[in-house]
């Protein structure tokens, strides 16, 4: 895993697939608004990575 890295994942409202550059030299978890890059709605983007550097990433709904 490099320091930054590009991930994918899937808007709640559309279902289009968007990528987002992520820093991860932050330690603990990732959570933050990204607006989806067809529909323009927002979503909640939660990424966490396990001890083994395995990177996991949610997208929902704001008000989840």
């Amino acid at each position: 895993m490099q320091a930054e890295d590009e991930v994918v994942w899937v808007c709640q409202y559309c279902g289009i697939h968007n990528t987002v550059d992520v820093d991860f030299t932050v330690s603990g978890k990732l959570d933050f608004i990204e607006d989806c890059r067809i529909c323009c709605r927002p979503n909640r983007i939660i990424i966490t990575i396990d001890p083994d550097e395995n990177i996991f990433v949610e997208a929902r709904y704001i008000d989840e």
